[in-house]
C-alpha cells in the first residue's frame, strides 16, 4: 500500500472518530484516543492488517479434514477448491469472517435485537421492537428443529461456524476491523444460532410489512364502496402477470383456500396498539432494521433458446435491496467432487443464495404475498391468560434483558400466545384507553411466517447440487421463507419460474385490517401445496420474467395478497422481451439499465386534457408530451414529471382521511381519471370551486412551473435530473457518525418504478447486484457486478468500493468459473492460499 493511500484511509478513520466524538447520538461509548494515534495498536495497525498478503501463503485451520486451495481473482472473489463439501463450507466461513467480520456480527444483532450491546442506550427502543417481532424466537425454534433432525442443515451451520471461529478465535482486539475499534465493542462469538438469525433477517427484510393498521384506520373513515375502489384487492391499471394466462394450471385447488374473507374487528384500542407499532417501525426507516419497504423488490427474466440469439437459454437477475458498504452480498465460487457453484451469499449464511453451476442458474424476486396477520385479543388484567374460543388460555411471559454498551441493562418482558408474539399498549397506560369494561386488557397478537419452521437452508443446498430442472424443482420443494419468485434456466434447455414458499391458507380466506383473535376465523390451517403454487415452464411466448407484480391473473384460486403494487415494471419488461424475436447477451444487459418511465404514457391523457395553460406552464407540458420517457440524468423532463405528479397527488388526495403513505396508488388515480373525471376526489378542498381532473392537472402544471422556476431558473432546458436525483451508498450501520465510510451521493438515472429502480430523489434502494448468464458455451458465459467490493474493511487497499464506478456506468465484469485452480491465468490471480488441516 502506498503512503498516500495509507494517509487517505487513516484520515477517513480520523474523521469518523471526530464525528463520533462531536455528534454521538446513542451510538455507544467513545473510543480512547489511542485508537487513533497509537503507532503499534491504533489505526496504523488496522491499516496494516487490511493489506492482503501477496503471492502464495499457507494457513492452518484445525477443523479441516484435507487441504483446501483458495485463489482470489482480480475482483478478490475467492475460488475455493476442496476435497469435500464439508471443507468447502469451513473455508467459506473462514474467508467471510476474514473479509466481512463486522457485517457477520452486525446483521445477526439486528435479528436478535442486540444493537444496544454494541451501540449503547440510543438503540434500546430499536431492540425492544426487534425482539417483539419474534424474529429471534423463530430463529431459536428453527434451530431446535434442525438439531433434532440432525441432517444437512445442522452440518452446514456447524461447518460454517467452525470456519468463522478459525479466524476469530485468538484474534486480538487490536486486530479487529475498523468499525469495532471506532465503536468500542467486540464481536459476539459466531455459532449456529447466529447463522439462523441471518436467515431470519432476510425474511424480515423481505416480508415484515403489514398494512393492517393502515387498512383498519381507512375502513373506519371511508364507506365500503370508496374503500374497495381506492384500495382494490387486485392491481389497479395495467400489469402483466408472472405466469402467462395460457399457462395457468387446471389442478384442483385445496378447498379451504377459496373460502370468503376472515372476520375483521373494529377494536379501537387494538388498532391504537397496532398503529403505535407501525410508528415504532417507522422510526427505524433508513436503517438495516426497517423491514420490508417499497423499493425492495427485484427483476429477473429468462429467454428460451428458441428466442435467444445464442440458441441456448439465457437468464438475467438484479435483486433490489438496500445499497450499502459493504454490500449485502459476498461473492464466492465453491468446487468439490459433488458441487461446482459460483454465486452470492449473505455473510453468515452457510450456502450460496443466488448462483450458477455448469448446468443451471437461478435468480430471485420477492413475491410480495401476505405473510403476516394481526389479531385483537382479550387478556386478563394481570396478563396471565387470554381468551380464545370461549376459554382462557395461559399467556407465556419471558423476562428479557437488553444489555447496553456503557449503560445499565434494561429489563423487558415478552409475551407469547398460540398466534405468536403479543403486544400491549405502553406500560404507563395500563389498562389502555379503550380497555374492556371488566378490566380485561386489549392486546394485539402477531402471526408471521418467520415464526414457522423453515427448511430454506436445505433447499439452497439442494439447488447448488442440482444438474437439471427436475433436480432443481425437487430441491425447491424444501423452500419455505421468504416466499420468492424463483426463475430457472439451464443447459437442459428449460426455463421455468415458480412463486415458491410458505403461502398460508386461512380458515376464512383473508381480511384486510385487524382480525378477531378470540376465535378461530383467522387461523392458518394449512399452506398451499407446492404443486399448486404459481408455475410456468417453457411457455409458448418463449420468455419468463418477474418484477414483484401479481404472479397470476384472477383465475388463480388461492389467496396470495390484497395489496399488489403497480405493475409499471412488468409492462415495460414484457414490452422489451416481446418486442424482439431474438435477444442477445448484450440485450439482456441493456435491459437492466432501462429507465423508460411508464407513468408518462399512463398520465398522458390527463396532461393532454388540461386545456389552456399560462405560457410558462404550457412549456413544461409541451416538454413532457414531446419527451421519449427515458429518465437519463442529463434530461430536465424527469424533474418536471416528478414535481407535476407530486402536485397531482397532493391536490387529488387532499382529504383528511389520507396521509402521505395512505394515498392510493397512481394507477388507481389514472383509472379514476378515465372512468370518472368529475369524481369528488378531484375537488380541491381549499377552494370554493368544484374541480375535475382537468382542473387538478392545470393547477399542478402552474404550481410546478412556479416552484421549479423559482428554485432552478427560468430556462427549463438547463435543468438536469441528475442534479436533484442521486444515489448514495451508506455504511452498513447507516450511521451518520460513520459518514466518511459512505460513498455519494452521485447523479443517477431512473425514476420510481423504472426497470432500473430509482425511487425518490435520494436513491437508497436499487439493484444490489446485476447478473446475466448464457448457456450456449461450457462453462456458461456470465457477467456480473455488485455495488461495492468484496472486502468489508474500509482500509482495504483495493476491494472496499472498487466495483462502484462499473456499477454506476451499468457495466459488468466477466464471472470467472474455473473448474480447477490451474484454469485461472496468473495475470488474473490476486492471491493464492493453501488452507491446511492441523498436523495429526
Amino acid at each position: 500500500m502506498s503512503v498516500p493511500r495509507i494517509l487517505k484511509l487513516l484520515l477517513a478513520g480520523v474523521a469518523s472518530v471526530l464525528l463520533l466524538v462531536a455528534g454521538n447520538v446513542g451510538i455507544g461509548p467513545m473510543p480512547p484516543l489511542e485508537v487513533l494515534f497509537d503507532p503499534a495498536d491504533g489505526l496504523f495497525r488496522a491499516a496494516r492488517q487490511a493489506q492482503p498478503v501477496p503471492g502464495e501463503h499457507t494457513l492452518t485451520i484445525e477443523a479441516l479434514d484435507e487441504p483446501v486451495t483458495v485463489i482470489r481473482d482480480e475482483r478478490y472473489v475467492p475460488h475455493i477448491y476442496a476435497s469435500s463439501d464439508r471443507d468447502a463450507i469451513i473455508a467459506l466461513g473462514y474467508l467471510v469472517a476474514k473479509d466481512r467480520l463486522f457485517q457477520l456480527d452486525f446483521v445477526p444483532r439486528v435479528a436478535a435485537g442486540k444493537l444496544a450491546e454494541a451501540f449503547g442506550e440510543g438503540s434500546v427502543e430499536a431492540d425492544r421492537f426487534l425482539r417483539s417481532t419474534g424474529m429471534d424466537w423463530g430463529a431459536r425454534r428453527n434451530l431446535e428443529r434442525i438439531q433434532e433432525e440432525a441432517g444437512i442443515e445442522q452440518e452446514l451451520v456447524s461447518w460454517y461456524a467452525a470456519g468463522v471461529r478459525a479466524h476469530t478465535d485468538g484474534l486480538e482486539p487490536e486486530d479487529l476491523p475498523l468499525e469495532f475499534r471506532l465503536l468500542g465493542y467486540e464481536p459476539e462469538p459466531f455459532d449456529a444460532l447466529q447463522a439462523m438469525r441471518v436467515l431470519q433477517y432476510m425474511t424480515y427484510d423481505l416480508t415484515y410489512s403489514s398494512d393492517d393498521a393502515r387498512y383498519g384506520a381507512l375502513q373506519a373513515k371511508l364507506d365500503s364502496a370508496s374503500f374497495r375502489s381506492l384500495y382494490p384487492q387486485n392491481p389497479a391499471g395495467l400489469y402483466v402477470p408472472i405466469i402467462p394466462p395460457s399457462e395457468m394450471g387446471s389442478d384442483t385447488p385445496s378447498a379451504r383456500s377459496v373460502l370468503p374473507g376472515g372476520r375483521v374487528t373494529r377494536n379501537g384500542a387494538a388498532a391504537s396498539i397496532l398503529t403505535a407499532r407501525h410508528a415504532a417501525r417507522a422510526e427505524l426507516r433508513g436503517t438495516l432494521a426497517e423491514g420490508y419497504i417499497p423499493g425492495k423488490g427485484s427483476n429477473n427474466w429468462a429467454v428460451h433458446g428458441s428466442r435467444s440469439a445464442s440458441g441456448a437459454p439465457m437468464l438475467a437477475g438484479d435483486m433490489h435491496l438496500g445499497l450499502s458498504l459493504p454490500p449485502i452480498w459476498y461473492e464466492a465460487h465453491l468446487v468439490t467432487p459433488t458441487m461446482n457453484a459460483h454465486g452470492l451469499t449473505v455473510p453468515g449464511a452457510p450456502v450460496l443464495v443466488q448462483a450458477m453451476t455448469p448446468n443451471t442458474a437461478w435468480a430471485f424476486t420477492n413475491t410480495g404475498s401476505d405473510q403476516i396477520d394481526h389479531y385483537a385479543m382479550e387478556v386478563r388484567p394481570d396478563r396471565s391468560a387470554y381468551r380464545f374460543d370461549g376459554e382462557w388460555r395461559p399467556l407465556r411471559a419471558v423476562v428479557d434483558t437488553i444489555r447496553v454498551n456503557g449503560g445499565e441493562a434494561v429489563i423487558d418482558t415478552l409475551y407469547y400466545s398460540h398466534w405468536g408474539p403479543v403486544h400491549f399498549a405502553d406500560s404507563d397506560e395500563e389498562p389502555p384507553a379503550g380497555g374492556l369494561a371488566d378490566g380485561r386488557l386489549t392486546a394485539v397478537a402477531e402471526q408471521w411466517v418467520a415464526h414457522k419452521p423453515s427448511s430454506t437452508l436445505r433447499a439452497l443446498w439442494g439447488m447448488a447440487h442440482a444438474d437439471s430442472l427436475a433436480d432443481f424443482e425437487e430441491a425447491l420443494r424444501d423452500w419455505d421463507t421468504p416466499m420468492q419468485n424463483v426463475l430457472y434456466a439451464g443447459r437442459d434447455g428449460h426455463i421455468a419460474i415458480r412463486s415458491t414458499g410458505h403461502l398460508p391458507i386461512r380458515r376464512q380466506g383473508h381480511g384486510r385490517g385487524l382480525l378477531d383473535g378470540t376465535s378461530r376465523g383467522g387461523e392458518w390451517v394449512d399452506r398451499v401445496p407446492f404443486d399448486e403454487l404459481p408455475y410456468s415452464r417453457n411457455p409458448d411466448q418463449a420468455y419468463l420474467f418477474s418484477a414483484n407484480q401479481k404472479p397470476t391473473d384472477d383465475t388463480y384460486p388461492h389467496y396470495m395478497n390484497h395489496d399488489w403494487r403497480d405493475g409499471w415494471r412488468s409492462v415495460r419488461i414484457d414490452s422489451l422481451l416481446a418486442g424482439s424475436d431474438r435477444h442477445s447477451f448484450d440485450d439482456l444487459q441493456a435491459y437492466q439499465s432501462d429507465v423508460d418511465v411508464q407513468q408518462l404514457d399512463a398520465f398522458r391523457p390527463i396532461f393532454e386534457a388540461t386545456g389552456t395553460l399560462p405560457n410558462d406552464a404550457d412549456t413544461l407540458r409541451a416538454m413532457l408530451l414531446a419527451w421519449d420517457g427515458v429518465a437519463s440524468a442529463e434530461r430536465p423532463e424527469p424533474l418536471i414529471l416528478d414535481v407535476v405528479l407530486s402536485e397531482i397527488r397532493r391536490l387529488t388526495w387532499d382529504e383528511d382521511v389520507f396521509t402521505g403513505e395512505d394515498r392510493p396508488e397512481d394507477a388507481v388515480l389514472v383509472d379514476l381519471a378515465v372512468s370518472d373525471p368529475e369524481a369528488s376526489w378531484f375537488d380541491v378542498q381549499d377552494t370554493p370551486e368544484v374541480e375535475t381532473v382537468a382542473d387538478v392537472a392545470r393547477r399542478a402544471f402552474v404550481s410546478a412551473s412556479d416552484s421549479l422556476r423559482a428554485e432552478h431558473g427560468d430556462d427549463p432546458s438547463a435543468w438536469r435530473w441528475g442534479d436533484h436525483h442521486r444515489v448514495i451508498f451508506r455504511h452498513l450501520t447507516r450511521s451518520e457518525q460513520l459518514r466518511p465510510l459512505w460513498r455519494g451521493p452521485m447523479p443517477y438515472p431512473g425514476f420510481d418504478a423504472t426497470v432500473s429502480p430509482a425511487r425518490g430523489r435520494e436513491t437508497t434502494h436499487s439493484a444490489s447486484q446485476r447478473l446475466v448468464i448464457d448457456f450456449s458455451v461450457d462453462p456458461p458465459r456470465a457477467v456480473a457486478v455488485i455495488p461495492g467490493g468484496q472486502s468489508g474493511d474500509p482500509l482495504h487497499p483495493g476491494h472496499y468500493d472498487d466495483q462502484l464506478d462499473t456499477y454506476l456506468q451499468f457495466e459488468y465484469y466477466p464471472v470467472r468459473f474455473p473448474s480447477t485452480p490451474s484454469e485461472l491465468p496468473d495475470s488474473l490471480v490476486t492471491q493464492r492460499s493453501s488452507l491446511q488441516p492441523a498436523a495429526q
